[in-house]
């Protein structure tokens, strides 16, 4: 099918919010701040939209929003995205069985194609300049992958595993709790040690790379109706990995990847209203990636 469409999209970020986790700022930490022993506040946001119409019907909508206070000893920061994604397309069903499509057995589908959303509170407290401890409250609406939620928290400790003039390497080990209200069954409850790794490294003056990933390794059983998995059966990944090239000042170039890997997941929801036969509960895609491309304007 030959697709027409309109794409725009407005970016009012310094960085993206999945592309920069926040964890590499430490102690002491001046590059968005001149005067680190005041109180500062920062924020940013980004959204977008692709629509085309036509041959081809569809809309995608993103959004993302940081908001970050920050002192000598503590920091709270604020993170929201969301996707949104719905497609139309046309459908043809040989139904009388001639061989051939007519006009009567031409159709369309519309479905959702990505609805979710996550929010994520946390908090760390500086200990020393490479030490802090965190707390963390998350909350997701992940609908194409069978959570109607997903809420938990986190907890530990981390710290700055090295760092010269070009690079800098953290690390981080914890506990996280995690509870899934599901679409197709009951709820379940999650409690996993957390792992994560994250690398910043500056390629060259006006280039910067940054890459992390996370896992979650369950401790305690897992069931979602028929299928159950033991410890370590039902690991979660999630990995990101992005380039950010300044253009000038104020404009910069961004192109970012983001993994998400669970080893066991949810149970669909039913499609279009219509529940599964007994005894047939197929699973959700165990890989979700999400690549991005966007112009970055820095405002603040």
């Amino acid at each position: 099918m030959i697709a027409r469409g309109v794409s725009a999209a407005l970016v009012l970020a310094g960085t993206l919010a999945h592309a920069q986790p926040p964890v590499f700022e430490k102690k002491g930490d001046t590059k968005d701040v001149k005067d680190i022993q005041k109180v500062v506040w920062s924020a940013k946001g980004e959204a977008g939209l692709v629509a085309s119409t036509g041959n081809s019907r569809t809309t995608t909508l993103t959004a993302s929003a940081n908001a970050l206070r920050k002192d000598l000893d503590n920091k709270l920061e604020l993170t929201l995205l969301g996707t949104y994604a719905r497609a139309t397309t046309l459908t043809a069903v040989d139904a009388n069985g001639d061989g051939f499509i007519d006009a009567t057995e031409l159709g369309e589908t519309t479905a959702t194609a990505a609805e979710n959303i996550s929010l994520k509170l946390r908090y760390d407290r500086y200990l020393t300049p490479v030490n802090a401890l965190y707390v963390a409250a998350l909350a997701a609406i992940d609908k194409p992958a069978g959570k109607d939620f997903q809420g938990g928290a986190q907890i530990g400790y981390s710290r700055g595993l090295y760092k010269d003039r070009c690079q800098e390497l953290l690390g981080e080990v914890g506990y996280d709790f995690t509870y899934i209200n599901v679409a197709a069954g009951a709820s379940v409850t999650i409690h996993s040690a957390r792992l994560f790794v994250g690398h910043k490294a500056k390629i060259r003056s006006a280039t910067t790379f940054e890459g992390s990933i996370e896992a979650l390794l369950n401790g305690t059983h897992v069931t979602y109706g028929m299928r159950e998995a033991g410890a370590l059966e039902a690991t979660r990944l999630n990995a990101t990995a992005g380039i950010v090239t300044a253009l000038s000042t104020k404009l910069s170039l961004n192109a970012s990847f983001t993994a998400k890997y669970e080893a066991f997941p949810a149970p669909l929801a039913k499609i279009g209203g219509v529940p599964f036969a007994a005894g047939f509960e197929p699973p959700a895609e165990k890989l979700d990636t999400l690549t991005k491309i966007s112009l970055i304007f820095q405002f603040l």
